[in-house]
Parts: C-alpha cells; sequence; structure tokens
C-alpha cells in the first residue's frame, strides 16, 4: 500500500534515513526540516497526507504545534510522533497521539508505520 507521508524531522541523518526507510516501502515522502515548513507543504500539497510523522522538538515550531495546527486543516490525519529526548510528563501531553522512541530500528520502524497507517483516524 503507497502513501503520502510529510515527514518534519530538524536533524540531517534521521531525515535521510527515515526518508529511505520510507521510499523503500513504496511510500512518497513530503520532508521538511521543522513544523512551520511542514505546514506550508502541507497548505501546498492539494492532494491527501496519509500520515504525518513529526519529531516532538523542532525550532521554529516544534512538533506538537504542527500537530495542533493541522489536525484543525487536515482533521482525521493520521499522526505518529518521535523523539528521544522526552520525559514521562511529556508522554502525557501527546495522548492520544502513536509515540514512537528515538533511536529505532528499520523494523520497529516498519512496525510502528504500519499499525498507524492501518489504525483509525484521530477525532478532534
Amino acid at each position: 500500500m503507497s502513501c503520502i507521508i510529510l515527514v518534519a524531522e530538524d536533524e540531517v541523518i534521521v531525515r535521510n534515513t527515515v526518508r529511505l526507510l520510507l521510499e523503500r516501502e513504496g511510500h512518497e515522502v513530503l520532508v521538511a526540516t521543522d513544523g512551520f515548513e511542514a505546514l506550508e507543504l502541507s497548505r501546498q500539497y492539494h492532494g491527501t497526507i496519509d500520515l504525518v510523522l513529526t519529531d516532538v522538538k523542532m525550532p521554529r515550531m516544534d512538533g506538537l504545534a504542527l500537530v495542533e495546527q493541522l489536525l484543525k486543516e487536515r482533521p482525521g490525519i493520521k499522526i505518529l510522533v518521535m523523539s528521544g529526548q522526552i520525559s514521562t510528563v511529556d508522554l502525557d501531553k501527546l495522548q492520544p497521539l502513536a509515540f514512537l522512541r528515538k533511536p529505532f530500528s528499520p523494523e520497529t520502524f516498519r512496525n510502528k508505520i504500519r499499525e498507524v497507517l492501518k489504525a483509525p483516524p484521530l477525532v478532534n
């Protein structure tokens, strides 16, 4: 199943690895370096975006601000947030969003992507 996935990640190595893994699975990937750029890409892309994969902590606009805005502009969009620098308190703020802790293996990443794509969309 080929999907359109918007990736927002400020770390070059992580961003490139995630894009490569997604493209190997046959997905089309829209890539942004932060939440602000991701929001602009979303607004310019007139088709369906099946999933947004975003880091939590990024410059200019963090992942949670991006998610909040995207859920207003694209109700029901599927979201997967990832972070390697997150506390238990921060995790509570992410509910009911799907979460992936960095670093992750390619297999864990692929399984999480499949799980989120199969899950019902979030209800705002």
